[in-house]
């Protein structure tokens, strides 16, 4: 008898469950920051008109260090928009993630903006492309209006202004922000060891097991529940 009053409870936690599940993957976890280098067209594996983008000095800003070891380091980006408007060594912020277990370092980059800095403040573009956004106030995605938000605005917990303070405080000056992505001219001197840096992070996060991507998606899920 129990289970009969318990059952309108499951029914309305599974329909919440499913309706979070249609959001993933878009997270903080998500977001990166880096330089782009190019963008060349391409088929992608649906064979339709995708572009291959290079991004230097490339990091997720949010990721633990739990989430540093369970990643894979991202080799190729794809994108099925054009980068109208970024030009090379432009500091940008994107989403992106891996849709494909079997390819760990393939990364799908669902929308981006650029990044820039004046005064010490961050400032944050509008998004080149819409995106799949989970609309806090309607407990609800939004498919129709996510054009509306920011790159950082359609997560489920904070909006955009709170992770933006986040990005402010570790990069507090404009000199930080240009020490942590240095341009292609600021590089001279740092690729010694930004390149020691690099290899060390390679081998220690391929010193541990892949993890499928389903495990990744249900280990972001249990954050929620």
């Amino acid at each position: 008898m129990r289970f009969l009053y318990r059952m309108p409870i499951l029914i309305i936690l599974f329909l919440s469950m499913q309706t979070v599940w249609a959001c993933i993957p878009h997270s903080k976890s998500d977001v990166f920051i880096a330089r782009l280098q190019s963008s060349q067209p391409t088929l992608m594996d649906n064979q339709q008109k995708g572009f291959d983008l290079q991004f230097s000095q490339h990091r997720f800003v949010f990721r633990t260090l739990k989430m540093w070891l369970m990643y894979s380091t991202t080799e190729h980006w794809q994108s099925d928009f054009e980068l109208k408007g970024i030009e090379p060594n432009d500091l940008v912020i994107g989403l992106a993630y891996n849709q494909d277990g079997g390819k760990p370092k393939d990364y799908t980059v669902v929308s981006i903006a650029t990044l820039s800095c004046k005064d010490d403040k961050l400032i944050v573009g509008k998004p080149l492309v819409p995106f799949l956004a989970w609309n806090r106030v309607e407990g609800k995605c939004g498919h129709d209006s996510s054009y509306k938000v920011g790159i950082m605005d359609g997560f489920i917990d904070e909006d955009q202004a709170y992770y933006l303070q986040q990005l402010q405080d570790k990069y507090p000056t404009c000199n930080k922000l240009n020490a942590a992505f240095p341009s292609g001219t600021d590089k001279r001197g740092l690729s010694n060891s930004t390149d020691s840096v690099n290899t060390h992070s390679t081998s220690k996060q391929d010193s541990h097991p892949q993890i499928s991507f389903w495990e990744k998606v249900k280990f972001w899920f249990r954050q929620w529940i």
